[in-house]
């Protein structure tokens, strides 16, 4: 009897055993697709081979402070790199000629925030929409070997700055659950968050970053290790730290204005609709001193205006909010997924059903409404006292479209109070700075990581769409190639998608 007691046992905990493999598999995989790493990727690869040494002659070029465009003159390229240029410069330089018939010249874009996932077709659209460089803000082993194999020049796409996944602090339950399906990098104690630090430093990441559920305990350790390392701290202002806790700490860079009005809402004791005036009066008069800290701390801001200022209509209205991106360029594993969802029975956004009682869609709107009200006094103020700023859109969460959404950030900044020119600097020099790269300028040395464009951004900042070719480490990408690799993304989306679109939420990319 002991013995068939045994055996019975012995198939019940094999069959829990095989259970639990299967539902690792079955999550497992699901994780994967909801990050993009299901759908096919494209031939990342140019078509032809660009000459090492080559003109692009009778361009204007964007000169340094991005204020004028010069006269039509003649770039050289060698290696990759800006090697001369002037008047005439096509004659005397005894190598083919590309003309650029007096079009627009101006170094490669920059997305300082941007979350690559599983997706690497994201890569070619980040080329096709004149982005040359990103920074990715959750970073995984595979990002970096994407940022290797590009500089090598084994994989077409733009250069990548490689922040390591946030650090977060859970219990040991929510930790596993976190590390394992959203990838964090979950420290519990401040003595872990100091070894997370180093170790991700020893891996070969440009920077660490802060969680919003950092606690200030694993914040300060995490502060003072990257300050020993010598890796630079970034992120988010953690929620249990007060804006004095970011002043004393070694971060470099906040990733979005919203974290500085996250900051004074703290401090403030919290807003709602019926204190909605309170809290801007309150961050009115604050907002000079917290721009004040961030001069003092030289702390590096990074804008995602075009995010925050979509929250209202997300939250509300998902399905008219959609219709202002390109759906059909995000991943449809992003795009359908729980995890980072963009279509309306999943936005992460959106208002949950249970939410929406009587006057909900008024009580939410007023809510987010302030919200992007406050982002835009303490905008004009980081402006107004001269805040190194980067444009970053958070690209991959809805509804930033990784590419695309750049143009709308700068669009964002323009009207926000930056100046064409401030907008540009804010996508190329400055972060070209920040990341101690050698881009953002079209001068001799620099990188030739840039942008030929068929109109003047200086004169209407939408002109930055208008891009003609590409150059990225010299290799010469035209519009046709461009749209090539827009219509290999799309096709491959399509063909893995399993909700179908509405049509009006992929006319954005054409407009």
């Amino acid at each position: 009897m002991l013995k068939w007691g045994l055996r019975i046992l012995g198939v019940f905990v094999l069959l829990n055993v095989l259970g639990a493999i299967g539902a690792y598999v079955v999550i497992d995989r699901s994780i994967v697709e909801m990050f993009g790493g299901r759908t096919p990727v494209i031939a990342l690869e140019p078509s032809h081979e660009t000459p090492e040494r080559y003109v692009l002659a009778n361009v204007r070029v964007l000169e340094p402070g991005s204020e004028r465009f010069s006269e039509p003159m003649d770039v050289v390229i060698e290696a990759g790199v800006i090697a001369d240029m002037g008047a005439g410069m096509a004659q005397r330089a005894d190598a083919p000629v590309m003309d650029g018939e007096g079009r627009y010249l101006m170094p490669g874009l920059t997305d300082s925030h941007v979350h690559l996932w599983n997706s690497q077709n994201d890569l070619a659209l980040y080329l096709a929409h004149g982005v040359t460089q990103i920074r990715e803000m959750h970073g995984q082993p595979h990002h970096l070997e994407w940022r290797d194999q590009i500089a090598d020049g084994d994989l077409l796409g733009p250069d990548i700055f490689v922040v390591a996944a946030q650090i977060a602090t859970y219990d040991f339950a929510e930790g596993l659950w976190q590390s394992w399906t959203s990838k964090r990098n979950v420290a519990r104690t401040p003595e872990a968050a100091d070894q997370m630090v180093r170790d991700l430093a020893a891996d070969g990441y440009d920077a660490v970053k802060a969680s919003s559920y950092l606690s200030l305990s694993g914040y300060q350790a995490a502060s003072a290790a990257s300050e020993a390392v010598g890796i630079p701290l970034v992120g988010h202002v953690p929620v249990a730290a007060r804006l004095d806790d970011l002043w004393a700490s070694n971060q470099s860079e906040v990733a979005h204005v919203e974290e500085l009005i996250k900051g004074l809402d703290r401090d403030f004791g919290g807003y709602g609709v019926s204190n909605a005036g309170e809290y801007l009066d309150y961050v009115l008069a604050h907002r000079d001193a917290v721009a004040q800290h961030m001069i003092n701390n030289e702390i590096v801001l990074a804008s995602t205006l075009a995010l925050v200022s979509s929250f209202a209509q997300q939250k509300t209205d998902t399905e008219a909010a959609l219709e202002t991106a390109p759906v059909g360029l995000v991943n449809p594993g992003v795009a359908e997924g729980r995890a980072m969802g963009w279509l309306p029975d999943v936005n992460i956004y959106s208002v949950p059903q249970q939410y929406r009682s009587e006057g909900w869609r008024d009580r939410y709107q007023a809510y987010w409404t302030t919200y992007a009200e406050a982002q835009q006094l303490m905008f004009e103020a980081a402006l107004a006292a001269g805040v190194p700023m980067v444009a970053g859109t958070d690209a991959n969460v809805p509804l930033m479209a990784p590419g695309y959404s750049l143009h709308q950030e700068l669009e964002a900044l323009v009207y926000a109070g930056m100046t064409p020119a401030q907008a540009l600097e804010s996508a190329t020099a400055t972060p070209g700075r920040f990341m101690d790269w050698n881009t953002g300028r079209v001068q001799p040395g620099f990188r030739a990581n840039l942008v030929l464009l068929n109109a003047n951004p200086l004169e209407d900042i939408r002109n930055t769409r208008a891009v003609e070719a590409v150059v990225m480490q010299g290799e010469v990408l035209m519009r046709e190639e461009l749209d090539a690799m827009l219509d290999a993304v799309e096709a491959v989306n399509d063909a893995a998608r399993n909700t179908p679109l509405d049509p009006a939420w992929t006319q954005a990319a054409a407009q």
